[in-house]
């Protein structure tokens, strides 16, 4: 072999070893969430019609199955400090003879603000048949997020008012979002290990499972991260929604901190966790049927808080708080 082409191939095994070795030193990526890409009656709200010192909150038109177009709240005559606005679009599901409206919602304030959506939910009559709220603290700018309003029954249409005011670190429980006055929502990641999964109970029961990961900059506080999760099939419809098929029935009396939550620890040996969404009985119809591929599945997450552990620990024990105060989802009706 002439000299030349000897170092070539030298060269040649030298980058094939190197590219091995780093293959294998590289640790598993994470990928985005899934996306709803029909949602529909988009909706806006300028902060200067619906922060908490302003005369009113702004509310949307009724959503139906159809889409509702595209609204822009009138702004007042007031003069306020902030600008920018939220952007909040949504679409109705039927799962399991109910239905549950998926919110998206993008804050283009500029501002972290404590988000409050009350939503109401009519029968075919027009009658109010429940009113839902939900507050999520310290929701970052510049950040979107799914919120899933689940009345634990049908209704026909729904509407929802929003008010917002600015995050501030003043009391212990806002202390749970923050980390020495730095807000904790700037400074989280999660991601998702791509690769949803079915495994099995020792009765060989198909269990619909994901993995989940998340990172933080500082380590030394640890956090936590509370939500839903909502799988879409290849069409579009619900696969799998943790609200109906774990924990049945009203919503607060599942806010229990027994492990079945998502969330992680900054602990790099809990970099990931398994999470059970759905089992596949084998007394179901569905079981005999092939069971649709995992990553054909499209994976929502709903963050409902994202909060500094240790104090939640130290609040909560003590019973300063209480899970319905760190995570306001209350059915007014």
């Amino acid at each position: 072999m002439k000299p030349y082409k000897r170092i070539l191939s030298m060269l040649l095994f030298l980058a094939i070893t190197l590219t091995l070795f780093a293959a294998c030193d590289k640790e598993e990526e994470t990928a985005p969430q899934g996306e709803v890409s029909d949602m529909s009656g988009e909706q806006h709200f300028n902060i200067g019609d619906i922060m908490s010192n302003s005369s009113s909150s702004a509310s949307s038109e009724t959503v139906s199955t159809e889409p509702s177009g595209t609204t822009e709240t009138p702004s007042t005559d007031e003069t306020h400090e902030w600008s920018g606005e939220f952007i909040i679009t949504e679409k109705k599901y039927e799962y399991k003879e109910k239905n549950f409206m998926l919110l998206n919602v993008t804050n283009d304030t500029g501002k972290n603000c404590n988000l409050t959506i009350t939503g109401t939910f009519y029968d075919e009559a027009g009658e109010i048949v429940r009113i839902q709220q939900q507050t999520y603290r310290n929701h970052p700018t510049g950040w979107s997020n799914y919120f899933i309003f689940y009345p634990d029954m049908k209704f026909d249409t729904f509407t929802y008012e929003v008010s917002a005011e600015e995050y501030e670190n003043l009391t212990p429980l806002d202390s749970m979002f923050s980390y020495n006055g730095d807000t904790l929502s700037d400074r989280v990641t999660v991601g998702w290990i791509p690769g949803v999964f079915w495994d099995s109970d020792p009765d060989d029961t198909p269990i619909l499972s994901y993995r989940m990961t998340r990172s933080g900059t500082h380590l030394e506080c640890e956090t936590k991260i509370f939500g839903h999760v909502l799988f879409l099939d290849e069409n579009g419809d619900v696969y799998a929604l943790d609200i109906a098929d774990i924990f049945q029935g009203n919503m607060i009396e599942k806010y229990t901190q027994d492990g079945t939550w998502p969330h992680m620890e900054d602990d790099p040996d809990y970099a990931y966790s398994n999470h059970p969404i759905r089992w596949v009985s084998k007394d179901s119809p569905e079981y005999a049927e092939p069971l649709p591929d995992a990553e054909s599945l499209t994976f929502i997450y709903a963050i409902q808080a994202v909060v500094c552990a240790p104090r939640y620990e130290e609040l909560t024990i003590d019973k300063t708080i209480t899970h319905e105060e760190m995570i306001p989802t209350k059915n007014l009706k």
